[in-house]
């Protein structure tokens, strides 16, 4: 009755006053009542719809202050505007200033595929290319970098572990893998490194092979 007694004393002394002789103050008292109450209920309202909305805010604020910041590193890829990017287009065929040859054994336990060259196609993806770097260890030359280009000509997204691997004398010296995922009808540019290679002891006269094959993911 808080609510109701200021409105009900309010009233009697209208009617002691014949303001309100000819009204029913039964009614009068009940609907101002039910106004105040209305009039709370929508300020409570309003003020639980403000907080939620500060709230809302400040979180979506926190959130993005505290997501990590997305940096862009040009590694000379496909398409950077670096000087030494790598050509998708220009990388076809074979390209090494010194023989080397395709190896017919895997000559890797982890494979899961046949062993394969350039032209050759293994899980969807083809070699159109390989680009192979050397470097001088010891008295000789040998490959430490490996660029290969493999084309998706599928109508699949195709995500795979293609590996390298490298002989001498045709025997198996090392192999590195390199899991891709590659959209229709694109190109990755793959990069294999055998930094260990600088310190090898070569003869001058030992042969180099190669191949590619798939490994599991």
């Amino acid at each position: 009755m808080s609510d109701v007694d200021p409105l009900i004393k309010r009233e009697l002394q209208w009617m002691a006053l014949g303001v309100l002789e000819n009204r029913d103050l039964t009614t009068m008292v009940f609907a101002r009542v039910r106004r105040r109450r209305i009039r709370r209920i929508l300020i409570s309202l309003l003020t639980v719809s403000s907080l939620l909305g500060i709230s809302v805010a400040g979180y979506a604020l926190m959130a993005r202050e505290s997501a990590p910041q997305e940096i862009a590193i040009d590694t000379g890829a496909t398409g950077s505007t670096d000087d030494n990017a790598i050509d998708t287009e220009a990388l076809l065929g074979l390209i090494s200033d010194y023989p080397i040859t395709w190896e017919q054994s895997v000559g890797d336990y982890a494979a899961i595929s046949k062993a394969a060259g350039i032209g050759d196609t293994l899980g969807g993806l083809t070699a159109q290319g390989l680009k192979v770097t050397w470097e001088r260890c010891g008295s000789s030359q040998c490959p430490t970098q490996w660029v290969l280009s493999l084309r998706n000509q599928t109508s699949d997204i195709i995500t795979i572990a293609p590996s390298i691997s490298v002989f001498i004398d045709h025997n198996p010296l090392s192999s590195v893998t390199r899991p891709v995922t590659v959209i229709p009808d694109d190109t990755a540019i793959l990069i294999f490194t055998f930094p260990e290679f600088r310190d090898l002891s070569v003869r001058r006269d030992a042969t180099w092979q190669w191949n590619w094959f798939l490994t599991s993911l």
